[in-house]
């Protein structure tokens, strides 16, 4: 009986486990880590050399950037 169980939970046991992944993926996405900002920054500059935004826009960013990784550097000291 609980083999025949586990064989029709294992669709929705298996639905469960990928929205939960999702789930952590975003959260991680929106969490703004020193690693996640340079990576912003590396891929700012890549679109900038490869011409797909101007240097107006670049350097907008890039200040917007440098400012939020300033901040969690100010708050990693402070901890």
């Amino acid at each position: 009986m609980f083999l025949i169980d586990d064989l029709l939970l294992l669709p929705v046991k298996g639905f469960i486990g990928i929205i939960k992944k999702i789930h952590d993926m975003a959260v991680e996405e929106m969490e703004e880590t020193p690693e996640k900002l340079k990576r912003d920054l590396l891929d700012l500059q890549m679109r900038f050399e490869m011409e797909e935004i101007l240097e107006e826009e670049y350097k907008k960013k890039e200040d917007e950037i440098l400012a939020k990784l300033e901040v969690l550097r100010k708050e990693e000291k402070s901890e």
